[in-house]
């Protein structure tokens, strides 16, 4: 207790001792413990006063940062757990892309649309309901490409003009050891992997930064399909520190998904995974930093022999983005998986971000990147017979845009990727793709 609440407690009990108490026939004893009534009672108000308002502005503070480091991608996510309404939002997004030089195919342009619909509700005092229904039209220009590892258009989820539940689930906090300090967390339904896991503050979202696959999530994690939209998933998550803890925040997840999303043999053939978040801020610049490592149990082919038992793919890796200054930012990814199952078995991207205010365009950003995708050894013996050509160089992928905003939530950006060695084929020459994304968030 600090030496000025002491003082206030002196200041307080003299002023008591001198106020006069109406007798109402009390007696001594009943008087004195009417004081230290009145003393206690004004100690808790001095208690609260010194320390409840401090306790909410830090919750909102780290609430805050939450939201600022997970970015747009898994705000639906973390946005839930402060919701006392009904939340609704969306997005639509148009993309238009034109492919230049395409070795032994014709330059085409195509274009894809989709729509997303997000729903909050809260349930009881530290539980939430989040849906998400998706609507997606288009295939873009990725069946007019040669084999990629890394597809230029990751905002392609659905062909379908229907609109589908993509995300059903439920999420809650546990009040310990404080309400204020909810340190528990966990989820489960019908729920995007991706959306947990492997984010990255400047690479994480299609829709608002870069287009290309590899670029938005790590091209080294075997995450499972979802052409039926995601399937069961759960995730159970503690954070060690205390948010009273300024600066520094570091936080534990496990997760357990459908390896296929089509919510059959969940419990068989799961996708697993661990993650190790750290987010610190070194002078008032902001750092995350994640490890993990996983496990797809579903079968897959062994490229030595295609037709004998099938074997488990697994692998590591970690995201990292971290601020340099007050406009530039920097990330980089690495994943590694078996390279007994996988085409490519190493994975690395780096790049950046740059906002826009030298120029005086706050809003906007430019983003850079440069992805390898290492062809594995088995691959490289046996792509011929599988796929019919000869992989034996490495995939290099570069992309660079700028998102410019129109007004309010409406955005446009022009984008470039450029693909060396696509799907490991040295035969083939370099690949251009420009693309043009029109955003309105809602």
């Amino acid at each position: 207790m600090s030496c000025y609440r002491w003082i206030i407690s002196g200041m307080v009990l003299g002023w008591l001792i001198l106020l006069p108490i109406p007798s109402l026939g009390l007696t001594m004893e009943e008087e004195i413990k009417l004081l230290k009534a009145r003393i206690e009672l004004l100690e808790k108000k001095l208690v609260e006063k010194e320390t409840g308002e401090p306790v909410v502005e830090e919750r909102v503070q780290y609430l805050e940062r939450e939201v600022d480091r997970l970015g747009y991608r898994q705000y639906p996510a973390q946005l839930l757990e402060t919701i006392s309404s009904v939340e609704a939002g969306g997005d639509l997004t148009l993309i238009m892309q034109r492919t230049e030089n395409n070795t032994g195919r014709k330059n085409k342009g195509d274009l894809s649309t989709s729509a997303d619909l997000n729903l909050g509700l809260p349930v009881g005092p530290y539980g939430n309901l989040f849906f998400r229904a998706d609507v997606g039209q288009g295939e873009g220009v990725a069946k007019w490409l040669p084999n990629t590892f890394s597809g230029p258009n990751s905002d392609l989820e659905f062909d379908d003009a229907r609109f589908q539940w993509v995300e059903a689930w439920f999420g809650t906090t546990y009040p310990w050891p404080s309400i204020y300090d909810q340190r528990f967390s966990f989820n489960m339904g019908k729920m995007d992997p991706t959306a947990f896991f492997d984010t990255n503050r400047l690479a994480n979202t299609e829709t608002d930064q870069f287009m290309a696959d590899l670029f938005v999530n790590n091209l080294g994690i075997d995450w499972g399909g979802d052409d039926n939209g995601y399937g069961f998933g759960s995730r159970l998550a503690y954070r060690f520190t205390s948010i009273y803890q300024k600066g520094l925040t570091v936080e534990g997840s496990l997760g357990y998904f459908d390896s296929d999303g089509d919510f059959s043999d969940t419990f068989r053939e799961p996708f697993v995974i661990a993650e190790l978040d750290i987010n610190r801020r070194y002078y008032g610049l902001e750092g995350n930093y994640r490890l993990y490592a996983w496990q797809n149990n579903r079968e897959h082919s062994v490229w030595k022999n295609p037709d004998g038992n099938g074997k488990h793919n697994k692998g590591f890796g970690f995201s990292i983005d971290q601020g340099i200054s007050s406009n530039l930012a920097l990330f980089a990814r690495y994943g590694y998986q078996d390279p007994q199952v996988s085409q490519f078995d190493q994975v690395i991207t780096l790049g950046g971000r740059v906002i826009g205010n030298r120029w005086h365009r706050a809003k906007d950003h430019l983003g850079f990147a440069y992805g390898l995708s290492r062809t594995s050894k088995d691959y490289k013996k046996h792509s011929l017979d599988v796929d019919g050509y000869k992989a034996d160089k490495n995939e290099h992928y570069f992309e660079l845009y700028y998102r410019y905003n129109l007004w309010g939530e409406v955005a446009i950006t022009p984008d470039i990727q450029y693909v060396i060695n696509p799907g490991g084929d040295g035969d083939k020459d370099g690949l251009w793709i420009f693309g043009l994304r029109l955003q309105v968030n809602f």
